[in-house]
């Protein structure tokens, strides 16, 4: 039940401007959510909306250069080249996950061109980990 609220959540949060369908946003549930979670509050990975807000914060809301930037980390996924610094320092980083370079492609889209919710827990988040918050709010346009 929880993975049919969290493909309608994404579904109806997609930027109208984007194009995702329900199967790539099912495969990015499959692939990216149970570690990357938004709406619980986990240890295992930073919450999609950090990942959103940062990458398009250091790209200056440049949609392409964010969604290339998250290609790139997840091709080959290390220290030196995660910018997520912090997230490192908490969570580690993330295994490298085989996907095709399609499905990079549309994770990165999918990534950049959701609209997530603020949780009630995500300004918390960052004073507990003394973490510089990225911008009130959601960046994407």
């Amino acid at each position: 039940m929880k993975s049919i609220l969290l493909l309608v959540s994404l579904w109806s949060t997609v930027s109208l401007h984007a194009h995702v369908d329900e199967e790539v946003l099912y495969a990015f549930e499959k692939a990216c959510m149970s570690c990357h979670d938004t709406y619980e509050k986990n240890k295992k990975a930073p919450p999609l909306v950090a990942i959103n807000q940062v990458y398009l914060r250091l790209a200056d809301g440049n949609r392409t250069v964010a969604m290339e930037r998250i290609k790139t980390f997840l091709a080959a996924p290390s220290t030196e080249g995660a910018l997520m610094k912090p997230a490192v320092k908490l969570f580690a980083v993330m295994p490298k996950i085989e996907l095709t370079q399609e499905e990079m492609r549309d994770f990165a889209q999918v990534l950049v061109e959701t609209e997530f919710e603020i949780p009630e827990w995500f300004d918390e988040h960052y004073k507990t980990h003394e973490l510089e918050k990225p911008q009130e709010g959601n960046v994407s346009k």
